[in-house]
């Protein structure tokens, strides 16, 4: 299957959208507050009160993204939704008043933040309400007609159901009889033509396993030059799900389609942007850097840091420098995961890998030139024959520069079999193909939000 046609990782799409009318709803609730709940009108400048509000509403949306209310991919059902709203409006009462503690001259008079906290609970959940309800309903979406029975099909048509960003409506499949899996099953493939008359789709999409012997092409040319989309499979897969479907790709897919470029210009300010995190991190970190190496040395006998040859840009073998976190492996064992299924992680390791503060010492890396801030994670270098060998395309992830944190790390986590290693090749080549500098800022966004929780994604 082909996957051709870009998929820009930053486009208006419904979240975004939805955190600009949420973020206006908050400024508009604060000014209106302003006005209308004592103490009356502010006295102070406009320039000022301009800027309060602004605070405001900047960490509620915040709060909001790092609450995954934005994250169309995790369950969104009302109370779900309910739930993580009250916990970002909670950690926005602390943050403001954090806030407030730093820079009086911040803060509202009277009561009037906590009150319009409250306001904006109300206002969020009645635009969410309005959004879920209408999601679904013409004019707002478009009907959508999968023609394919098989796996990929199957997954398309869950994303469609319910995923209310996606703004697409399922009628049904255009299967095999024994495609048990298919429901609702509309009929075959040569069924084309009736089905369209009769439910008039405005997009088809075509995930047919194998299409030898089995596309209606005389049909789906007719529904294109009536004006019917017509998408292929795997990139609405991709567009949806934000990976490469590996197991669906050709050589002539990446050979031919879109994405996998990026300029010089992009790559020197990428460069740029690693360096100076890296020498502010390194900085910041120095001190807390000593502690840690004396708490690993005490704790446990060996290095405070762990050497390991990984691969990196182009297959070039180097040595990735992070925090011990494990005793000295047993010689008895063997095996690609055995390794990391042992359980010799320190009680310190834990604590510093939940929050990935073992790998502070990256930065090393970078400054190097081994790595950069946003990659795909290197992989052990006696791994790296063995998934090759296993796994279509991974040395592929291996023409960029790998990376501290990335698009697979942030969606995936860590991988202990070779399944969980494709799932995130998928990703990593999603972020190849689609790698700029507003993608790498998302991802150090996403990679925040999960140093704070302290949990791993996937």
């Amino acid at each position: 299957m082909e996957c051709g046609g870009t998929v820009p990782p930053c486009d208006m799409s419904v979240a975004h959208k939805l955190a600009w009318i949420e973020g206006l709803s908050t400024v508009t609730v604060l000014t209106a507050a302003m006005f209308l709940l004592p103490p009356g009108p502010p006295e102070t400048a406009l320039g000022t009160v301009l800027a309060r509000i602004a605070v405001v509403a900047a960490v509620c949306v915040t709060a909001f993204y790092y609450s995954d209310l934005y994250n169309f991919e995790v369950p969104h059902n009302f109370p779900q939704v309910f739930s993580r709203l009250c916990r970002a409006l909670g950690v926005s009462a602390v943050v403001l008043a954090i806030t407030y503690v730093l820079f009086p001259r911040m803060m509202f008079a009277g009561n009037l933040a906590s009150q319009t906290l409250i306001v904006t609970l109300i206002a969020v959940l009645t635009i969410r309400a309005s959004v879920f309800a209408l999601a679904k309903r013409a004019p707002f979406t478009r009907r959508a007609l999968i023609v394919g029975g098989g796996t990929l099909a199957v997954e398309l048509a869950r994303q469609i159901r319910t995923r209310p960003d996606l703004a697409l409506r399922f009628l049904g499949f255009l299967a095999p009889p024994d495609s048990s899996e298919s429901a609702p099953r509309l009929g075959t493939y040569t069924d084309v033509d009736e089905v369209v008359r009769r439910l008039r789709p405005d997009r088809i999409i075509v995930a047919l396993p194998d299409r030898r012997g089995t596309l209606p092409v005389g049909a789906l040319l007719a529904c294109r030059f009536r004006g019917i989309e017509i998408e292929e499979g795997s990139q609405a897969f991709e567009r949806f799900m934000r990976r490469l479907a590996v197991e669906s790709l050709t050589p002539s897919t990446l050979i031919f389609g879109d994405g996998f470029h990026v300029t010089r210009i992009q790559l020197a300010v990428k460069r740029m942007m690693s360096i100076a995190i890296a020498l502010a991190g390194l900085t910041l970190a120095a001190p807390f850097m000593l502690v840690v190496a004396i708490l690993i040395r005490l704790e446990s006998p060996g290095p405070a840091f762990f050497v390991q040859e990984r691969v990196g840009l182009h297959g070039r073998i180097f040595r990735l420098v992070k925090f011990r976190t494990m005793r000295a492996l047993e010689p008895a064992a063997d095996g690609v995961w055995e390794r990391d299924n042992r359980s010799r992680v320190t009680r310190l390791g834990r604590v510093l890998r939940r929050y990935r503060l073992d790998e502070i010492p990256q930065f090393i890396n970078i400054l190097r030139g081994d790595m950069s801030l946003v990659g795909p994670r290197p992989e052990m270098a006696s791994n790296v024959a063995t998934f090759s060998a296993a796994i279509p395309y991974y040395n592929l992830r291996h023409e960029v520069r790998p990376g501290l944190t990335g698009w697979a790390q942030v969606k995936a986590g860590y991988s202990m079999s070779t399944e969980e290693v494709t799932r995130k090749l998928c990703y990593d080549l999603y972020y190849v193909k689609h790698m700029s500098i507003g993608f790498d800022l998302q991802i150090l966004f996403d990679t925040v939000k999960f140093v704070l929780c302290g949990q791993r994604p996937g």
